[in-house]
């Protein structure tokens, strides 16, 4: 069943008393679920303070609440004054079932949904309960195609085949997508998604405008503004990737970024094989650090970094493991004697020490006798 939650500023809200508050759900909303909507409802007026690359948050989170996770879709934006004068604004949720995951993804469903979301206004909300969650259009398919939008704000079109790279590549990890300024990030996305294959599009969570982190819900992608402030501490934290869009540079020749120019599906790095032989001598060296692909050409790898602490935390996805110094064990019922084997300049130093260790108990003992 589809849920619906409208959380804003209200004289009097759904379950009573003024200010923020929930304005509309749908009936038998769980209690859990409301709270961590009304969590993710928040919105930073503040310029000095803010973070994000665009006015609305659009976003895709995952939300888990007593065991149970649930694809949300939001939209939170300004809408003027509230009832006493002060800025207000309107966060829209809706809790999608299962089934009514579209193929398309959550990027494509948000812009079909826009006009609904976007238009609403605290000034026409009609407090109440709904008995049914909105109707949403049906299912639709959107194929790989070249990232248009890219090249409508002023970016190599490369750039959306190197974000789908970093996201699927790193699954576990957050990515910042640092904009130079604000722009419609939604379209951006929505590129992105259409070179994503259908059945990975669902598992990518996103905000258009990030805010901060909540503990009941993933977001994945994060957009963000160049020169942000408090931008320089999130991109410290241990673990995260970043991709720095630069308006007119080229996002590189790898076959990520031509994929974003030329429409065609973005693949994640194979994972490489975790089986291990066992050995006769010699330890297993794996060589970590080298295994992390960025998927960047050379041209943009100064704008494209990774955190190495990641590799602490992910799955094995960026991890490169190498065993080729392994070799079989030897036949414990092997008689055959390897000279080889045998390390003769050590067993000589070896005879040297013991032999001069015995000469001189041997004169110790000689002293004695002599007294």
């Amino acid at each position: 069943m589809t849920f619906e939650l409208i959380h804003t500023s209200v004289q009097r809200g759904l379950r009573g008393g003024s200010g923020f508050a929930t304005a509309v759900a749908t009936r038998d909303l769980p209690v859990g679920l409301e709270g961590a909507l009304e969590e993710l409802s928040a919105y930073d007026f503040d310029l000095n303070r803010v973070v994000g690359a665009d006015r609305v948050d659009w976003a895709h989170r995952i939300v888990t609440v007593q065991g149970r996770s649930s694809s949300v879709l939001s939209c939170t934006k300004p809408c003027g004054s509230d009832w006493s004068g002060r800025p207000n604004r309107i966060a829209h949720h809706i809790v999608l079932d299962a089934s009514e995951r579209v193929n398309a993804g959550p990027a494509w469903l948000l812009q079909k949904l826009g006009s609904t979301l976007a238009s609403s206004d605290d000034a026409e909300i009609k407090i109440e309960e709904r008995a049914r969650g909105p109707v949403l259009p049906n299912d639709a398919r959107v194929s790989a195609r070249a990232a248009s939008a890219w090249i409508s704000a002023g970016f190599d079109a490369g750039w959306a085949g190197v974000v789908a790279k970093t996201i699927l590549d790193a699954p576990l990890s957050p990515c910042y997508l640092i904009l130079p300024a604000d722009c419609d990030a939604l379209a951006l996305l929505g590129d992105v998604f259409a070179l994503i294959a259908e059945d990975r599009r669902w598992h990518i969570t996103f905000s258009t405008r990030f805010l901060r982190a909540s503990t009941n819900a993933k977001c994945q992608l994060r957009c963000v503004r160049a020169n942000a402030p408090a931008l320089r501490k999130l991109l410290a934290e241990p673990g995260v990737r970043q991709v720095t869009v630069v308006t007119g540079a080229s996002a590189g020749d790898s076959p990520a970024a031509e994929a974003g120019r030329n429409g065609s599906l973005v693949e994640a790095t194979a994972r490489a094989s975790m089986r291990i032989e066992p050995v006769l001598r010699g330890a297993i060296s794996p060589r970590i650090g080298a295994g992390v692909s960025t998927g960047v050409g050379n041209a943009a790898a100064a704008r494209f970094a990774i955190n190495d602490q990641s590799l602490s935390s992910e799955s094995d996805n960026d991890l490169n493991l190498d065993f080729a110094d392994a070799r079989p064990i030897a036949s414990s019922t092997s008689t055959q004697f390897d000279f080889a084997t045998i390390n003769f300049p050590a067993y000589f130093l070896f005879a040297i020490a013991g032999a001069a260790l015995l000469a001189s108990f041997v004169l110790a003992l000689l002293m004695a006798f002599q007294r």
